[in-house]
């Protein structure tokens, strides 16, 4: 039996609200947006949101979501855009106040009436079914039924990619307009049954309120020359059986989230896997805008691809 360990990528302190150390709690203004900067994910769905805003107004969850074809812009492997759900009109998800701390959440997000689902349903390599594109769109008002609200924005994702150069998994990515963003390669949970020096996860993250960045510039992930940051890569471990059960996802999944105040973007691509598996989980993951705000019992982890969360 064997237990997984999850290896860090580049971790940076995220910046965008001064003043907020550690675990602390502070009311602060995000320039009028609401900011997210924790979100989890229970069984593939949106199960919890937490972010800041201004005390004692209202926060909006809209969603937009398409498909695509992850690849590259440039070589044989092109990515594509698929068609928007819903014609791209967004879907209103719920509300929440923001509390005297100037800290919202949205919990127990399974159980609302509209789900939200952000991983694909199966690998699909160059098809549409094997990349998911969701906006988490946020609106600040004064009351539930809108008055004074602010716009949303979100981060702009270019393109992803995952590849699989021989025993390794490989993501690749671009995105533009986030204060924080990351991207992550997974083949599995960071835990299976026991610890072993077999790695699931590897990710990068990318901070672009600090010092010598500019908020929102462009991040490109690139494996060897050119981009902003070397791509994350992982191997990936095909040996599980039903007599040996380390849990593994179904696919390889390259995954890339972005943040700036008024909306947020995650995006998920998954491939096929070289070998069946005998004991196969659901994609369950917290991930983290900003590692220095409210980190409570979180691991210092941009993603943290684990067992099931309670938010």
């Amino acid at each position: 039996m064997q237990r997984r360990r999850l290896v860090l990528g580049i971790v940076l302190a995220a910046g965008v609200v001064a003043g907020i150390l550690g675990h602390a709690v502070t009311a602060v203004s995000v320039g009028g947006k609401p900011l997210i900067y924790r979100a989890v994910v229970n069984s593939n769905d949106l199960d919890g949101v937490e972010g800041l805003g201004t005390p004692g107004r209202v926060v909006q969850l809209w969603i937009r979501q398409r498909n695509f074809k992850d690849g590259t812009p440039d070589g044989p492997d092109r990515f594509d855009w698929c068609a928007w759900k819903n014609s791209g009109d967004p879907i209103f998800i719920g509300w929440t106040a923001i509390g005297p701390n100037g800290v919202f959440r949205f919990a127990n997000m399974r159980g609302l009436t509209t789900t939200v689902m952000l991983f694909p349903s199966s690998a699909g390599g160059d098809r549409c079914k094997g990349g998911l594109y969701t906006e988490l769109l946020m609106k600040e008002c004064d009351a539930v039924a809108g008055g004074n609200c602010t716009t949303w924005e979100a981060p702009t994702m270019h393109w992803l990619n995952v590849q699989r150069p021989g025993a390794n998994a490989t993501a690749l990515g671009k995105i533009s307009g986030a204060y924080q963003a990351a991207i992550s390669i997974a083949d599995g949970p960071n835990d299976g049954p026991e610890y072993s020096d077999v790695v699931d996860v590897d990710q990068n993250g990318m901070d672009t309120t600090q010092i010598g960045s500019t908020p929102g510039q462009p991040i490109e992930w690139r494996c060897g020359a050119g981009g902003t940051a070397p791509c994350p890569s992982a191997p990936v471990y095909d040996a599980s059986t039903i007599l040996e059960p380390d849990p593994e996802f179904p696919f390889v999944v390259a995954t890339l989230q972005g943040h700036r105040p008024g909306g947020s973007i995650i995006a998920t691509a998954a491939h096929a896997r070289n070998s069946p598996l005998g004991f196969v989980a659901n994609v369950n993951v917290k991930f983290r805008g900003s590692l220095d705000v409210n980190l409570g019992c979180d691991r210092a982890s941009f993603f943290d691809f684990s067992i099931p969360f309670n938010f």
